[in-house]
């Protein structure tokens, strides 16, 4: 439509799609679990004791720096697979505080 006066007059895309995608493919995944390394066995086996236990397993010790990585990777990955040439991910950043941060970028 793209019609001035309407909502999406002047729009490249609708952030809305693009969180969305974000929210399912990683977001809803990570939210409230508990992040391990796939080495780490002792933790693996005490968390799949645990009924109900919302566990993500990792090829990577879980440090901000080694999820910003991560995040970019599966989000670049699905954008491409999603949106094709019209959303290019350049850069993620993950916060661990406020003050603590990592950045990850193509």
């Amino acid at each position: 439509m793209n019609q001035p006066g309407t909502s999406d007059h002047g729009m490249l895309m609708d952030f809305s799609d693009v969180t969305r995608v974000a929210r399912e493919h990683l977001v809803d995944a990570w939210d409230h679990a508990f992040l391990v390394f796939e080495g780490d066995d002792a933790v693996r086996k005490l968390l799949a004791a645990i009924p109900n236990h919302k566990t993500v397993v990792l090829d990577r010790v879980p440090t901000v720096e080694n999820l910003a990585a991560i995040a970019f990777e599966l989000l670049r990955r699905v954008y491409d697979a999603r949106f094709g040439n019209e959303l290019s991910l350049t850069r993620i950043r993950l916060f661990e505080t406020p003050n603590c941060w990592a950045d990850c970028s193509s």
